[in-house]
């Protein structure tokens, strides 16, 4: 019979106690810090918690079945590990300590038939996989990353139609996730403002922001659906720090009234994705005369973003987010016919125009805001199985459902852009799975800086008709936030 292991290790970290414990306590981010693992799934709905279970497959192809056994908030966990190899109780215990925190991890495994062969033949190689998971561990809460650069890397993959499309897929999100760092930010007292958050992307970003602490306003324009978010994202994570404001961010009388709410408030906002969106055929007007495309895609954003602005600079340190396409890489700005309004319309190429817009947008707020301490970027989520996919592309969703992302793999850079602390180091920039890309792969869709300057004058004049229509004063901005 063989002889049980035990395994004793304990590091120190300069990190809070609480940071620590509710990073550990979702144990399904374990591959992130151990090498070992390939991947974790939580099996169990809910906020960590006793009887929290969790599926983790190591490189090495075993996979782990565990269960929380006892949960000790900021003090112990404890779980029961069942596998094909062994069975093993692990225990987690945390304490304050001068440095910051001390993390110690002890573990007995019992070992079956091929294991015990394994480790007798080897006898220290549960030491050495014990000593690798703490090491990362250590790094992970140490948090001391920096963020990739070098987007001209990407630039002739992203050229080459086979490559860039490759990329998109759940295969490229793949690929891309070996080379990351964990993210173990806390977003405790951080306000999020997640637009679009009842389905598809950002309902995933919203979950993910919200298991991290973060306490959230959700926009859509369906309250009944708002309201179903709310309550799923409250329980799922345990998170009761989230609001819901009602908008059809497609009608600027609506972007203004939030807008305004929100300013009466009062309330800094860390951190604002612009993620609402849809792709429309035929061409639609609002009830304001707006094309459809243009209003929700790339004037609203622009209004509130622009409004929220002494709310993003009274958090002191804040981010905005831009949802946007690879479809942009196809298009150049049309200053001149914003509203698509000339020739043939198709929705896919308003689409990818607005986005295109909108990536104007983020490098010149990126330029006009650092001074305030407003980091703003764009990303590209590939392309997920989103019911906006579903209803919008039905024939490209057949032809390519297998390959394609979950919700959760799309919102992923979302999330780190918003959360992750590297990501504060960077702005201006054009995000796909963690690592900046090229914000034009061909000179034919480069704006003049005439074309800029007319679409920012256009966008502007537009926010101030409708604004003035509205007949609304802006009230005073607080004073930053220490």
């Amino acid at each position: 019979m063989s002889q049980d292991i035990l395994l004793d290790k304990t590091i120190t970290v300069d990190r809070a106690l609480g940071e620590c414990f509710a990073y550990v306590a979702d144990f399904a981010r374990v591959q992130e810090w151990d090498p070992g693992v390939s991947r974790a799934i939580r099996l169990t709905e809910g906020p960590p918690g006793v009887g929290s279970e969790y599926r983790v497959v190591m490189k090495a192809g075993l996979s782990l079945h565990y269960t929380v056994v006892a949960f000790e908030t900021s003090s112990r966990i404890l779980m029961t590990v069942q596998s094909s190899a062994f069975t093993a109780d692990e225990e987690i215990l945390f304490e304050p300590a001068p440095e910051g925190t001390r993390i110690r991890y002890i573990a007995r495994f019992r070992p079956g038939l091929l294991l015990g062969i394994a480790t007798r033949c080897s006898p220290r190689m549960m030491e050495s996989v014990g000593k690798s998971a703490m090491r990362g561990l250590r790094a992970a809460l140490q948090d001391t990353y920096t963020a990739p650069s070098n987007a001209d890397r990407h630039a002739l993959g992203d050229r080459l139609i086979l490559p860039g499309m490759i990329r998109f897929t759940r295969f490229g999100y793949d690929s891309a996730r070996k080379r990351w760092k964990p993210v173990s930010a806390r977003l405790d007292g951080k306000h999020v403002l997640v637009t679009g958050a009842t389905s598809g992307i950002g309902l995933a970003a919203a979950h993910a922001l919200a298991s991290m602490g973060a306490e959230l306003t959700l926009v859509g324009r369906d309250a009944g659906k708002l309201s179903a978010a709310v309550a799923e994202i409250s329980a799922g994570s345990g998170n009761s720090h989230v609001h819901a404001e009602t908008a059809d961010l497609a009608l600027m009388s609506d972007v203004h009234a939030l807008a305004q709410r929100l300013l009466v408030q009062g309330k800094p906002i860390d951190a604002l994705i612009n993620n609402a969106g849809a792709l429309f055929n035929p061409r639609q007007l609002t009830a304001e005369g707006l094309e459809k495309s243009f209003a929700l895609l790339l004037l609203g954003p622009y209004i509130l973003t622009e409004r929220l602005q002494p709310l993003l600079a009274a958090a002191g340190k804040s981010r905005v987010v831009n949802v946007l396409s690879g479809g942009m890489y196809t298009q150049r700005i049309r200053v001149r016919d914003l509203q698509s309004s000339r020739g043939t319309y198709s929705g896919s190429v308003a689409y990818a125009r607005a986005k295109r817009g909108l990536m104007i947008l983020t490098e010149e707020w990126a330029r006009r805001w650092r001074s305030a301490g407003i980091t703003v970027n764009a990303m590209h989520p590939g392309w997920a199985d989103t019911p906006g996919v579903e209803s919008s592309l039905p024939a490209f969703r057949r032809l390519t459902r297998p390959v394609l992302r979950t919700p959760e793999q799309g919102a992923d850079t979302v999330v780190w852009l918003a959360a992750a602390t590297e990501a504060a180091q960077v702005d201006g920039q054009f995000w796909l799975d963690r690592e900046p890309h090229p914000s034009h792969i061909s000179a034919k869709t480069r704006e003049s800086p005439e074309d800029r300057a007319a679409l920012l004058a256009a966008l502007a004049g537009l926010m101030a008709d409708t604004q003035a229509a509205g007949q609304e004063s802006p009230p005073r901005a607080r004073k930053p936030r220490n």
